[in-house]
């Protein structure tokens, strides 16, 4: 069963009621469909694996510290054990107490680890070689471009490797209310404040581009 962390700090730009609204949203899916990629949001196996494979696109993941943040049903476990092999470490991190358990429950084990909360200072995973973020960012807050910046500033800090997260897109032909869709130039603009070595990939057949930012020049 995942572990219960204290609530994360308000300078994560996160409200008391965005996050209830947040696991609400999440824990009545689960209620709903199970352990199903609607349930996090997605609308297919197919476009859920498309977003793994371009978060981690040029990666090395042997050996890593893998933190999964907003980690939902810990979907990322499998797909990583088939495509990177199964040598790192991981912790699926998400606000949802009832994903974390449902979560742990498939895919916990030796040297992967479910916890309830969001990243704070005091969080205390270690030094990370990567922290992926996927649909992380795509609920509707008071605050979405803050919470973004705030959320990436802290991920850099406790990142030796790479900050990867996708985003829904500005340029996309539709939006639903709950969501946020962020301009790419403004997401990749904050980016390059935190560190001049960043990639931002628009260029697959999806409503969202992804950034990754590393903390050395990538190849």
């Amino acid at each position: 069963m995942g572990e219960r962390l204290p609530a994360a700090a308000d300078a994560l730009g996160l409200t008391t009621d965005d996050r209830t609204r947040m696991a609400a949203l999440y824990n009545g899916r689960l209620a709903e469909y199970g352990y199903d990629v609607r349930t996090v949001g997605w609308g297919s196996a197919e476009s859920q694996r498309l977003r793994f494979a371009v978060l981690c696109r040029g990666l090395s993941l042997r050996g890593a510290r893998i933190l999964d943040l907003g980690c939902g049903l810990g979907d990322l476990v499998p797909w990583l054990e088939t495509y990177h092999g199964d040598d790192f470490d991981y912790t699926g991190l998400d606000l949802s107490a009832d994903l974390v358990v449902a979560a742990a429950a498939r895919h916990g084990g030796a040297r992967r680890r479910f916890l309830t909360g969001t990243l704070s200072a005091d969080l205390d995973v270690g030094r990370l070689d990567l922290i992926l973020l996927s649909g992380t960012l795509t609920f509707r807050t008071h605050d979405n471009v803050s919470t973004m910046r705030s959320l990436l500033a802290l991920a850099f800090e406790r990142c030796d490797g790479a900050v990867c997260a996708n985003f829904l897109s500005s340029y996309a032909d539709h939006e639903l209310q709950k969501n946020f869709h962020f301009a790419p130039e403004v997401v990749f603009a904050y980016a390059k404040t935190l560190t001049p070595y960043v990639a931002l990939h628009h260029d697959y057949p999806l409503l969202e581009f992804t950034v990754q930012l590393f903390r050395h020049p990538h190849p």
